[in-house]
């Protein structure tokens, strides 16, 4: 998980300085051709961003897998049962409330 931190940072890091030189562009009054230029680099960075969710969201259910199965451990939990209908939802809304 930490061999993908460069690649997250840097894709993190490209949608705002896409961003930020599309706006200078506009507040300087460049030629026509500059501006089309900037916004498809802008169109880039919302890929980029796309894909920095999707890093971050995979890095959030590894943790949370780990931090779970320390728990079980830690607790001397010998079973989980998911299948049982009310654990699964109980298990949903606590991801649900974590997240917002």
């Amino acid at each position: 998980m930490l061999s993908t931190i460069a690649t997250g940072s840097a894709i993190d890091v490209y949608g705002p300085i896409s961003d930020n030189a599309g706006g200078i562009v506009e507040m300087a009054g460049m030629s026509h051709r500059i501006p089309k230029r900037t916004d498809a680099l802008d169109a880039a960075s919302n890929t980029t961003a796309t894909i920095g969710n999707g890093f971050a969201m995979g890095s959030v259910a590894l943790v949370s897998l780990a931090l779970f199965g320390v728990f079980v451990s830690c607790a001397g939990i010998s079973t989980v049962d998911i299948l049982n209908p009310m654990a699964l939802i109980g298990g949903i809304v606590i991801v649900l409330e974590l997240d917002g």
